[in-house]
């Protein structure tokens, strides 16, 4: 999760709102609701790693009002869903995280925050966060903690395995997604494989794109695309980015 102040740097940014994704109304639980907006008000710096599961453990069943508006802006550029502890005793409209997921969060390139008002929100789920889910039915994942250098290189005898990633691992609304994403930054022609390969630690498994510092615009620019990258992803995903020349027959538009 991330913490930060939706509101003190961007100021209430809105995206377009979405149409009504729901063909039936939602029907959430709504005593995992009154659960979540017990938690939320223990203060922030006394959620510790119980609070953190039983947060968890309750928010993709819960039921939540929407915010005004639907769509905001994080200050880290990416849009969020906008979604509130509905308010006691007062009517509104249902909306459940894990039926979310499928009707259009994936669709639309959407992560969640939740309570997003003055101050820290209670949550933020990235878009990554969110595949996690569609694809584990869990947030987040354990991951093995991998030394990598920062511009990877392959060994003249080390063993390799390459391939695409399946549905299982990047399905096709998180492909347009990310193909969207760059295009916005003149990335037209961005390609990717799914490389294995065999090291200490385990059978590290990697996204390679074929984004590299030569066509940026400085490597600044470089770092900040491929950074952006992770938000898309699930955070225990590894990914790295090599010329094309080095597997050209591999790479497959993204």
């Amino acid at each position: 999760m991330g913490l930060f102040n939706f509101y003190k740097s961007k100021g209430e940014k809105s995206v377009a709102p979405l149409p009504e994704p729901e063909s039936k109304p939602y029907e959430g639980d709504l005593n995992k609701t009154k659960i979540l907006a017990g938690l939320i008000k223990t203060p922030f710096e006394k959620r510790d790693d119980f609070w953190k599961d039983a947060f968890l453990g309750n928010v993709n069943d819960a039921s939540f009002a929407c915010g005004n508006p639907q769509v905001i802006e994080g200050p880290d550029g990416f849009p969020y869903f906008h979604l509130e502890i509905p308010k006691p005793n007062q009517p509104f409209q249902c909306y459940v995280i894990k039926h979310m997921v499928t009707d259009f969060l994936l669709q639309k390139g959407l992560g969640i925050v939740i309570n997003a008002g003055i101050g820290n929100p209670d949550w933020v789920f990235s878009y990554g966060d969110i595949l996690n889910f569609h694809l584990r039915n869990e947030f987040y994942s354990e991951s093995v903690s991998w030394d990598l250098p920062k511009h990877e290189v392959i060994q003249e005898k080390e063993k390799i395995l390459i391939g695409q990633p399946s549905e299982m691992l990047l399905p096709l609304e998180t492909r347009l997604v990310m193909r969207g994403f760059l295009q916005t930054f003149g990335i037209h022609n961005a390609k990717l494989l799914l490389m294995n390969r065999s090291r200490p630690e385990g059978n590290l498994q990697e996204l390679v794109f074929n984004l590299t510092p030569d066509k940026f615009q400085s490597e600044d620019h470089y770092e900040s695309i491929m950074r952006s990258i992770g938000w898309f992803l699930p955070r225990h995903y590894s990914y790295v980015s090599m010329h094309e020349t080095s597997f050209k027959a591999d790479f497959l538009p993204l």
